[in-house]
């Protein structure tokens, strides 16, 4: 495979379906997950500390939960995709310990049941697939009517012993200081749940909690930005810069607009769609992912499904499992062979497709632009790892290849709890209107924690 220069090996035959088990809490396994979280935080992630703004909003939150007064979705941002990992930490330790610091411990032990993408458990490998469940997680699929996943996600925000917890951006957004994507399956859930306690004459109220999360990446680690940059160029034949070694800033940000042009060049010649002259970069990139998007397509016999390029990811992904995951199977010689052919072309489609998912989220001028919040280094070590994904991406790789090794802190905001049982009593019962509003509040919220965050660097 090294000399392929593929960072990850394709797929060239059928695989028998993973189906997960139901999700429960196992007690026999949380006690090892939390007494590992901390270690795995610290040298399998490179955190080095974890700090929560506003502390007592979390608090109070969870609080409010467990005396019965609120069902609780938490709905966090999703820019790095640690972020599941980082909330069950901090919620099954970190708030517990504040409570008890305080004087007023909460009055039961906390967990959250976290929702995730179905695909999750098939590129996460066999140890992902076993932890999943056992911690209470709950699958859902993007592109496919999924009536049992949704019960169970409807079930355990009605009634669960723990608060849900999900992304309302749908997936990994790869920018932190980005206006969020905000799709509307999070607060249809929770007005879905506010009616029903409503019909059942119970009084909680259904709120969603914001939380916004960033990273502060450790200055002392710019040695490993400036290998990271030298990689890079030489991987895209670019004479290395000369001055990176002085470690200014200014000249990182023009060694990483070297580097994401050159790739940017490598894409279009790739996918033989050179651009007019008067095109700015972002136009360029946006008619890359138009592409690759429907290269995926045109592999999988996919008809063109609108102008929206995450959906159209959502649909190549499932697709693609699905040739890889059968879950029939046709048992005779040919069938085998033909079905291996048929995972081979999906790996193939999603080769495409994972270059769209990272860039349809790019933002030619997110390195220069002036910080809502936050360092413009830590913008930059943002953009260097994402420029080294899409590297990897184009060499046959996924989101398992990203680079995860500089050391850095992490914050969580939260914002102003959003109370859906209002909404949905503002809007005279109208589901669709009240949705609209609870998604602009939702967004909003994550704007005022992205420009509220403190940064004391």
């Amino acid at each position: 495979m090294k000399r392929s220069g593929l960072v990850a090996k394709p797929v060239l035959d059928a695989r028998p379906f993973r189906h997960l088990p139901p999700a429960r809490v196992s007690r026999s396994l949380m006690p090892l997950i939390r007494f590992l979280a901390p270690f795995y935080l610290r040298f399998g992630l490179a955190f080095t500390r974890i700090e929560l703004a506003r502390p007592q909003r979390f608090v109070d939150a969870v609080r409010a939960f467990q005396t019965g007064r609120t069902r609780l979705l938490v709905a966090f941002r999703h820019p790095y995709g640690d972020e599941p990992q980082l909330l069950l930490h901090v919620f099954q330790q970190i708030l517990p310990r504040l409570a008890r610091r305080s004087g007023q411990p909460l009055p039961e032990r906390l967990h959250l049941h976290m929702v995730h993408d179905y695909a999750v458990a098939l590129w996460g490998g066999p140890l992902i697939r076993f932890i999943l469940p056992r911690v209470g997680a709950v699958p859902v699929y993007h592109a496919r009517t999924d009536t049992a996943g949704i019960r169970t996600i409807r079930s355990l925000l009605l009634d669960g012993k723990f608060p849900l917890a999900l992304s309302p951006e749908g997936q990994i957004s790869y920018h932190s200081e980005a206006v969020p994507r905000v799709e509307q399956g999070a607060v249809r859930l929770g007005l879905w749940c506010a009616r029903e306690l409503a019909q059942a004459g119970r009084n909680e109220r259904v709120q969603i909690l914001p939380v916004s999360v960033h990273y502060r990446y450790d200055t002392r680690s710019a040695g490993q930005l400036i290998a990271l940059l030298h990689r890079l160029e030489k991987a895209c034949g670019l004479t290395p810069h000369k001055d990176l070694a002085n470690r200014q800033l200014l000249v990182m940000q023009d060694a990483a607009e070297r580097v994401e042009n050159r790739l940017l060049e490598v894409c279009e010649a790739f996918y033989a769609c050179r651009p007019p002259a008067d095109l700015t970069r972002q136009q360029r990139w946006e008619n890359v992912v138009a592409a690759a998007l429907g290269q995926g397509e045109a592999i999988l016999g996919l008809a063109g499904s609108g102008n929206d390029p995450i959906q159209r990811v959502y649909r190549i992904r499932q697709a693609g499992w699905d040739r890889i995951y059968p879950v029939e199977t046709d048992a005779t010689v040919l069938g085998r062979a033909l079905a291996q052919r048929r995972a081979g072309e999906a790996w193939l489609a999603m080769r495409h497709m994972e270059l769209a998912d990272l860039m349809a989220y790019h933002q030619s001028g997110y390195l220069r632009a002036r910080p809502l919040a936050g360092s413009a280094y830590d913008r930059l070590v943002e953009t260097v790892i994402n420029l080294d994904d899409l590297l990897k991406r184009l060499r046959g790789g996924n989101i398992t290849n990203r680079n995860n090794r500089i050391r850095k802190q992490a914050r969580l905001v939260p914002g102003q709890p959003i109370d859906l049982t209002a909404h949905l009593a503002d809007a005279g019962q109208d589901g669709r209107q009240a949705a609209r509003q609870a998604s602009e509040a939702l967004r909003a919220q994550f704007m005022a924690c992205m420009e509220e965050r403190e940064d004391d660097r």
